[in-house]
C-alpha cells in the first residue's frame, strides 16, 4: 500500500510517516517512509511518503499514484491537488472541523475527516496535527494497532512531551468521522500557489490556521514582533504594531513574544 501525506512545514508530516513506518514495523510490516526536502520553510507545502507491505519493499522512488492521501492542514486542498494520482476507489484523511462531504474534496474517492487542529491545541497547545492524525489514520483503516502508535511515539519523545502526544492520537482515534463517498461531490477549484513576481507581491495568508488580532490599548510600541517577524509582515503606525495579512504565514512567535499580551490569537474559519 503506497500512501502520500500533504502537510505544511512545521506540521509534522516527515516525522507522522517516520512514526507510523515505526508502528507498522512493529507489528511485523515491512516499512520505507520517503520524506522529501526541499526549500520549504514552515507554513509552506510539503509532502511525505510511506510503502507498506508484507514482503520486502525494492521501489525506493516517490509515490506518484497513493492508495490513500492524508492531508494534515485543513486549507491545503484549496491550493494544492492533494488527490493528483490517486487510485480510483482510494481515501483521503483529512483535517478538518466537518464531515467529509463538507471538505471541498469530491470525486471517485472516499473521505474521512478529524478535526485534529483541535484535538492538537487541547492536548499540545500548539497546531502540530501530526500524532492527531495517526490515531485518525488508526480509527478508519485498522492497519496498525493505537498501541503501536503510543509505542512508537514514547520512542519518539520522552517524558510529557511523549505523553501529550499520546493523548493527542487517542483524543483523536475517539472523534474521527465515518468514511463517506464522495463520488457525487463536485470537487472545488483548486488555485495553487504562485511565486510572487515581485517581493511586494508575495501573499502566504492561504498557510495561516490562527492570525495575530493586535490590541493598540495594550500595544507599548517595544518592537519586538516588528523585529522578530520572519515575513517582515508587521510595521510600525504611530509607535503601534500593524500587520499586512497577506505577509502572514500565522507562524504565532508575535504572539508568543508579546511582552504585554497586545496580541490575540484566533483561528481562521475553515
Amino acid at each position: 500500500m503506497e500512501i502520500r501525506f500533504h502537510g505544511r512545514g512545521g506540521q509534522g508530516a516527515v516525522t507522522g510517516v517516520r512514526l507510523l513506518s515505526t508502528a507498522m514495523y512493529y507489528e511485523g510490516k515491512y516499512t520505507l517512509g520517503i520524506p522529501m526536502y526541499g526549500t520549504e520553510r514552515r507554513g509552506a507545502p510539503v509532502q511525505s511518503f510511506l510503502r507498506v507491505s508484507d514482503d520486502r519493499i525494492y521501489e525506493r522512488d516517490l509515490v506518484h499514484e497513493p492508495d490513500m492521501v492524508v492531508v494534515l492542514d485543513p486549507l491545503l486542498a484549496k491550493t494544492v491537488p492533494v488527490t493528483q494520482g490517486l487510485k480510483k476507489g482510494g481515501l483521503v484523511l483529512v483535517n478538518h472541523p466537518h464531515g467529509g462531504l463538507e471538505t471541498g474534496i469530491g470525486g471517485p474517492y472516499k473521505v474521512a475527516t478529524v478535526d485534529a487542529t483541535k484535538v492538537a491545541m487541547e492536548t499540545i497547545g500548539r497546531p502540530i496535527t501530526n500524532t492527531a492524525i495517526l490515531g485518525a489514520f488508526a480509527k478508519i483503516t485498522g492497519m496498525v494497532k493505537l498501541k503501536s502508535l503510543e509505542e512508537a511515539a514514547h520512542h519518539q519523545w520522552s517524558g510529557r512531551i511523549g505523553e501529550m502526544n499520546i493523548k493527542a492520537m487517542q483524543k483523536a482515534y475517539d472523534a474521527t468521522t465515518p468514511i463517506v463517498d464522495v463520488s457525487k461531490v463536485k470537487m472545488e477549484e483548486v488555485k495553487l500557489e504562485g511565486r510572487a513576481r515581485k517581493a511586494g507581491e508575495r501573499d502566504v495568508s492561504s498557510w495561516r490556521l490562527y492570525r495575530p488580532v493586535f490590541n493598540d490599548a495594550k500595544c507599548v510600541g517595544c518592537r519586538r514582533c516588528f523585529i522578530l517577524c520572519p515575513e517582515v509582515a508587521i510595521s510600525m503606525q504611530n509607535n503601534k504594531a500593524a500587520v499586512n495579512y497577506k505577509h502572514c504565514k500565522g507562524c504565532g512567535i508575535c504572539y508568543e513574544e508579546c511582552p504585554t499580551k497586545a496580541i490575540n490569537w484566533v483561528q481562521e474559519t475553515i
